[in-house]
């Protein structure tokens, strides 16, 4: 998965600014070439009782998903940090994975955001994430098909 520096930089001062609770986002692009984030979306976690738990808001979710297809995108994913603990999925994450999206995770230790991973669900067999590579470039422009 591609993601601008910029973007990225956008997930850690919400995850940052969250801190110790776990943010929640949503990543806007396309799977063009192994996926592309053209933007990063805060969301709201509805979890106020867990710090180490995010639940998504099907609203907000819903307009999200109009405003990108609105703009020729989609949501290809979602972000959300890890206080205190690595970008490693847990089995919560798991639960509440869907096929075909990616799964950013950014730990943020003593406030400060640390290390990254982004995941996917494994096509075959047991439900499982896997790693997938992330680069993280300078800027991802918008092409629009010809017609």
């Amino acid at each position: 998965m591609k993601i601008a520096d910029a973007q990225l930089k956008r997930i850690y001062v919400h995850a940052a600014d969250s801190y110790p609770r776990e943010c929640f986002g949503f990543l806007i692009g396309s799977f063009e070439e192994g996926g592309q984030v053209h933007r990063v979306v805060p969301g709201t976690n509805l979890d106020t009782e867990r710090s180490d738990r995010f639940q998504m808001d099907p609203k907000e979710f819903v307009q999200i998903e109009k405003q990108a297809d609105a703009a020729g995108l989609i949501v290809i994913g979602f972000y959300h940090s890890h206080p205190d603990w690595p970008p490693i999925p847990s089995q919560t994450d798991i639960a509440w994975a869907w096929e075909g999206s990616y799964y950013l995770i950014a730990s943020v230790h003593e406030g400060r955001p640390f290390n990254t991973g982004v995941w996917s669900l494994a096509e075959e067999g047991v439900k499982r994430f896997i790693q997938e590579p992330l680069e993280i470039v300078d800027e991802i422009v918008l092409t629009t098909p010809s017609g």
